[in-house]
């Protein structure tokens, strides 16, 4: 009787990102045998450091423009108050204006929902590649002071139900697997969550009045928790590849906002000023007043007002003329008395001259 052929391996269900999950589990053992040739220990802890590393390279520009959409919206913020205390009562006269703002301010407000909703399917890929790779038995090696990427727990334990198994119950007031490689892999969810909640702290924004946005921050607060849970459940390789991409997301937004933050805010002020001095009345002097209904031509009240401009003006000279001619006069008069008082003056002076003599 003929042997038997051989069946292939089964291939893991990656769903539907095993587009992305299959070269990324490739790029991964790549990157470990490239170590592990050039004679670098852990090699697998590093593939697993480098790969998050490249991925978070690749997606820098779309988290560029989730960047600068977040500081937008923001350098918005005091003007979106304005409308809502001025437009409070009617909510849909509200959204027009705000529509209006952003239309002319140039900014979407949905601008920063893409990048997050593109790069999301890429790093539940790298997830599975992990995932992938722990059944696979290929985390089995150590990383300074854990004893295996992929302990303490398996993926099939964890789908099981006894992700915590080798924590609870104690045995003779230990951990199943002793109390040493207890501390070595809870050592790593500690760690991950501190950097949560220093992340969180770093780049959250401002505490604001707003109730929703209040809520959003209290539920935020217990994300750290729940990502320590989860990383209790999973081979602790996974835990190191969230624990790298949550310090290079930090490091990344950090630098983004330091770097884009002073310009965007001078853009979107010049531009948010423009907006308030082209909706702002403009105020004319008088005299601008009349010279803009005097250049209207053909209107009957700029006619009227040259009318009456012209006539002020006839007023004005006939009024000097009167004062000139007044003038004339009382010079002319003042002449007529000083002539008979020189003549009699003069054979006064002459009776004083001939005396003298």
């Amino acid at each position: 009787m003929p042997p038997l052929p051989r069946c292939p391996p089964p291939q893991p269900d990656n769903g539907v990102l095993g587009f992305l999950a299959g070269p990324l589990e490739v790029a991964l053992n790549g990157i470990e045998g490239a170590l592990e040739a050039a004679g670098v220990p852990y090699a697998y802890g590093f593939a697993i450091i480098a790969l998050t590393c490249g991925v978070k390279a690749l997606t820098w520009p779309l988290s560029q423009k989730q960047v600068e959409s977040t500081i937008a919206l923001q350098v918005l913020q005091p003007k979106i108050k304005e409308l809502q205390a001025k437009y409070g009562g009617n909510q849909e006269q509200l959204q027009l204006e705000t529509a209006k703002l952003y239309r002319e301010a140039e900014v979407n407000p949905l601008a920063g929902c893409l990048p997050t909703l593109v790069t999301l399917p890429v790093w539940i890929g790298l997830y599975r590649a992990l995932t992938n790779a722990a059944d696979e038995g290929l985390l089995a090696d150590g990383f300074f002071w854990l004893p295996t990427l992929s302990g303490p727990v398996s993926i099939a334990d964890r789908e099981g139900g006894s992700g915590l198994s080798w924590l609870f119950p104690f045995v003779d007031g230990a951990p199943p697997i002793g109390w040493d490689d207890a501390r070595a892999y809870l050592l790593l969810p500690v760690l991950l969550i501190v950097s949560q909640y220093a992340s969180q702290k770093i780049i959250s924004p401002q505490q604001s009045d707003d109730p929703s946005q209040k809520q959003a921050q209290a539920i935020l607060q217990f994300l750290p928790l729940m990502l320590g849970w989860f990383s209790l459940n999973v081979p602790s390789g996974l835990t190191l590849y969230w624990l790298v991409n949550n310090a290079l997301t930090t490091a990344q937004q950090v630098v983004l906002r330091t770097t884009l933050k002073p310009k965007i805010e001078a853009e979107l002020n010049a531009k948010v000023q423009a907006i308030e001095n082209k909706t702002k009345p403009v105020v004319l002097s008088e005299a601008e007043r009349l010279l803009k209904e005097e250049r209207k031509g053909g209107s009957g009240k700029g006619k009227e007002m040259g009318a009456r401009k012209k006539k002020g003006d006839k007023f004005k000279a006939r009024k000097e003329a009167q004062k000139a001619k007044k003038e004339a006069a009382q010079e002319n008069g003042s002449r007529r008395k000083a002539e008979p008082a020189q003549a009699e003056a003069a054979p006064v002076e002459a009776e004083v001259v001939a005396e003298d003599q």
